[in-house]
């Protein structure tokens, strides 16, 4: 330990001595220490964002669009980068006092909401329990270890003293070097866990808010490195606490190399970082495309049997009423493809139609014709009455021209039309078609 603690001192005397560092640099490394802490401290606690997801949230923010994450994920990938924003505001102050108020409001701040969580009794059986954020714990959390042996946190009804006891030790060793009391800082509050969840990524922020109070750089624990975290951890329980202060300073030696890398104007990109900022820009450009099903013809004709045939028949049905005042009359369902269009289909038998090898199917069409008013006039022959409503199948969406006036309404091939939708287009169609009834029977 005595070897980090003078390598960590050498590196902090280069940093000072390259400080005040340029506002770029300052900029860079905090995104990096903003993205490393935000990713690896959730991911070690079972969080499924990806590194790339992580850094493509942290730059678009509230415009990023979860895909193949749960709510709960994302929201706690925020809160805790908001709680990182905190931690850092604190820590400008020096003067400033933690107390046992600030520690609940982290643990509230990253886990957003109260939320229920399976649990078991104390006889092994499945039960569910609320966790109630911000609040210590009402219930035993105990774990069960690899060997079988049960690990001991403080029990509830412990938790207000000891807390008490934790904050007051802090504020009295402020003095000792800041690795260490970061590191202790971190295991005291473990080994009480005051709260049903969120302990490890709090005992996380806390140890940082030292350390960065005190002008070093955040300490980055890796989530690929969470066995050796978790054996350093398990060697302080066993009352080797030195090895948790050493395990802790070999990342502090990585940050200090990376600010004074950053300090210097080099570049603090890392092996990998290159393929995961690929990886970022590729998500960022795909997040602009479409992403509603691209058009299919079995997309198209699922369409077609479970709401625009709907559409079409009601339309049908309410032009009806206007068939005894004409001689003729013709009602035509079609659907264009292969430049062809074919009338009254089959929908079921669409395949006979279609080559098997494209997707052509370009547009539905329903045509209302009353002809030969019944009236006594010359002319009478030649008068009609039509409306003409199309349902055009682009390449992502579909859309709907009546009486050649295009609607409002688009929307992708999983969406169908709402009854009010239906409704609504009706009443377009029957009243442009009786404005041209009443023409046609002056």
């Amino acid at each position: 330990m005595k070897e980090i603690l003078i390598e960590i001192e050498r590196l902090k005397e280069e940093l000072d001595k390259l400080m005040p560092m340029a506002k770029e640099g300052e900029e860079i490394l905090w995104e990096k220490f903003r993205l490393e802490w935000n990713f690896n401290s959730n991911h070690i606690e079972g969080n499924t964002m990806t590194y790339g997801e992580t850094q493509l949230l942290l730059k678009l923010g509230d415009d990023f669009k979860a895909q193949n994450n749960s709510l709960k994920d994302v929201n706690e990938m925020r809160a805790h980068d908001s709680a990182i924003y905190v931690i850092r505001d604190w820590a400008k102050d020096s003067s400033r006092d933690l107390i046992e108020k600030d520690i609940r409001e982290l643990n509230q701040m990253i886990l957003v909401k109260d939320y229920w969580m399976d649990a078991q009794t104390q006889d092994g059986q499945p039960t569910r329990r609320l966790i109630k954020v911000g609040e210590y714990k009402d219930h035993p959390n105990h774990v069960r270890l690899k060997s079988g042996e049960i690990f001991r946190y403080a029990e509830p009804h412990e938790v207000p003293a000891k807390m008490n006891d934790l904050v007051s030790w802090y504020s009295s060793n402020q003095e000792d070097h800041p690795l260490i009391t970061a590191a202790y800082l971190h295991y005291r509050f473990v080994i009480i866990h005051p709260f049903d969840d969120g302990n490890g990524r709090v005992s996380r922020l806390l140890m940082n808010y030292h350390l960065m109070k005190k002008g070093f750089p955040p300490l980055i624990i890796r989530s690929e490195d969470k066995s050796n975290y978790l054996y350093a951890l398990n060697q302080a329980d066993t009352g080797n606490t030195q090895a948790f202060v050493e395990y802790l300073g070999t990342q502090l030696i990585w940050s200090l190399e990376t600010a004074i890398k950053a300090a210097k104007g080099e570049s603090i990109s890392e092996k990998d970082d290159l393929y995961k900022e690929i990886e970022v820009w590729k998500k960022q450009l795909k997040s602009g495309l479409p992403t509603s099903p691209k058009r299919q013809d079995k997309l198209s004709m699922v369409l077609y049997d479970k709401s625009i045939s709907k559409l079409f028949n009601q339309i049908q049905d309410r032009a009806s009423t206007f068939k005894d005042l004409f001689l003729k009359h013709e009602f035509n369902k079609s659907f264009k493809l292969l430049n062809r269009t074919f009338y009254n289909f089959p929908p079921n038998k669409i395949d006979v139609y279609r080559n098997k090898t494209e997707d052509n199917l370009e547009k539905f069409r329903l045509i209302l014709e009353l002809k030969t008013p019944l009236i006594s006039k010359p002319e009478s022959e030649k008068l009609k009455a039509s409306s003409q409503i199309l349902v055009n199948l682009n390449v992502f969406n579909y859309s709907l021209t009546i009486d050649g006036k295009e609607q409002e309404i688009s929307k992708s091939y999983n969406e169908f039309l709402t009854d009010r939708e239906i409704e609504n287009l009706t009443e377009i169609v029957i009243n442009n078609l009786f404005d041209k009834v009443k023409n046609a029977t002056k």
